[in-house]
């Protein structure tokens, strides 16, 4: 059920960052968002009950809520033309809790789950630059957020779903795309960051 949970996540995801831009309605990615956050909302419940208390299982399962409640929140936003500072400052709550999920996956030598954690804490991080601290950063996200919605959510979870994703083809092939992501990240901030031009006055 968790791959089923990342498969829908990453199909928000991607209509979300095609409606930054302009490609989508903003109310159409946001009826689908609020849709994937209710079945995540479900999947994470039905879960971490199942987990029985297990302390390892029910932190991992919790961590779906991070995405469940993003996507809600998302979703009335767009639904109701609400303000997005809010999702914003909710987004760097959750950029915290992804940086700390990233950490307990390199100590446990999770290379990927670590190394897409941080993937994530660079998405939610620009959601709250860009609706928390107001900087015209959609340019950037919605590049962002179109390549992790495959990288690290559809193509995960649909190998997962049929192959399992602990073979060796797999992690190296999806350790070369996350390498070329990293270079086209720096790419795009270059040149889609916005800058300041300093004018100094003549005297």
């Amino acid at each position: 059920m968790g791959n089923v949970s990342l498969l829908f996540g990453g199909v928000a995801l991607f209509l979300n960052s095609l409606s930054l831009f302009g490609k989508v309605d903003l109310k159409s990615a946001g009826l689908f968002s609020l849709l994937t956050g209710l079945l995540q909302t479900f999947i994470a419940t039905w879960l971490v009950i199942g987990a029985a208390g297990d302390p390892a299982l029910t932190f991992g399962y919790a961590s779906i809520y991070l995405f469940a409640f993003t996507y809600l929140y998302v979703g009335i936003t767009f639904l109701f033309g609400l303000d997005g500072s809010g999702v914003g400052w909710f987004s760097l709550f959750v950029a915290i809790s992804a940086l700390f999920y990233a950490g307990v996956s390199f100590s446990t030598g999770d290379i990927i789950g670590g190394t897409t954690w941080l993937f994530w804490v660079i998405l939610w991080g620009l959601f709250f630059l860009g609706m928390g601290l107001n900087m015209s950063l959609d340019a950037l996200t919605a590049r962002v957020a179109i390549v992790l919605s495959w990288l690290t959510l559809i193509v995960p979870a649909l190998v997962g779903l049929r192959f399992g994703t602990t073979g060796a083809n797999y992690q190296l092939i999806w350790s070369a795309a996350a390498i070329m992501t990293v270079l086209y990240f720096i790419y795009a901030a270059v040149k889609f960051l916005p800058v300041r031009t300093i004018v100094r006055s003549k005297n």
